[in-house]
């Protein structure tokens, strides 16, 4: 009995320290720090992968701006390119008025007098006919006649007004006008080119295209036909259809080799 009792207080001891161990192993400082260290390496992982997100969502970025600067360079190009053919446009016209303006011929009388300038009293001039000689007839058939061309002259230079100034719009409405009002004056095939100008300044190439067709195929014999051939060809160009445009430009060559129309015609070829 001795004995037992003095392993007692030894065996008690033991489980004490056992215990007292188990509880230092499992102390709330040791949970925390396991608990701190498995946070950090969750963090660390969620950064990771943040991190990869953030680099590929980066990458992706970079590449779409790419992609647009490409696409701007190449809609800024597209727009010098119609503002450059713009100009040129505008400056055909512009040397076509000049030459109306300054020139003295039939031709320019027809197509619009300088301002102030008196209208010719005959508008069939600029069809190539002689003005009928003054036989001195005052018959009420006559003063209608004459009343009629005025009138059509009057409103003719006031389409021609409005496209010289720039009003492209206003022109071509004036000028339709004019067709409707007076189809059959000997200024038609001139009122249907300049109608047909109106649009193509402005880049209404379909609509301008069937007003110089017009020309061709209805006023063959007027000095506008080359011109309006021209004209055909430049809107078949403009609009992609080289073969066509590049026939068009040989046949005002070929049918007026002597024309203002022909020698552009053939500067149009060299170009291309």
């Amino acid at each position: 009995m001795t004995g037992t009792q003095g392993r007692r207080p030894i065996l008690a001891i033991a489980v004490a320290l056992s215990m007292g161990t188990a509880l230092i192993a499992h102390s709330p400082d040791s949970g925390a720090q396991t608990l701190e260290r498995r946070v950090d390496r969750l963090e660390d992982r969620v950064s990771g992968q943040a991190m990869m997100r953030m680099m590929n969502q980066s990458e992706q970025l970079q590449r779409e701006v790419t992609t647009l600067r490409g696409e701007i360079e190449r809609l800024q190009r597209q727009i010098d390119d119609i503002r450059s053919q713009q100009r040129e446009l505008y400056l055909d016209l512009d040397g076509r008025l000049q030459a109306l303006e300054s020139a003295g011929d039939e031709e320019a009388a027809a197509d619009g007098p300088a301002a102030g300038e008196p209208a010719p009293a005959d508008a069939s001039a600029d069809s190539g006919g002689e003005a009928p000689a003054d036989t001195g007839a005052s018959d009420g058939g006559d003063a209608e006649t004459d009343s009629a061309d005025a009138a059509a002259r009057e409103a003719y230079d006031a389409a021609f007004s409005e496209l010289r100034a720039g009003r492209y719009d206003a022109a071509a409405a004036a000028f339709q006008g004019f067709l409707q009002d007076y189809p059959e004056a000997d200024l038609a095939a001139n009122a249907r080119y300049w109608l047909g100008e109106s649009h193509y300044v402005v880049r209404d190439f379909d609509t301008a295209l069937e007003s110089f067709e017009q020309v061709v195929d209805n006023h063959a014999g007027s000095r506008k036909h080359p011109d309006a051939l021209l004209k055909i060809g430049y809107v078949h160009l403009e609009q992609g259809r080289d073969e066509q445009g590049r026939a068009a430009l040989r046949e005002v060559i070929e049918a007026f080799p002597d024309s203002t129309a022909a020698s552009l015609a053939q500067q149009r070829l060299d170009e291309r």
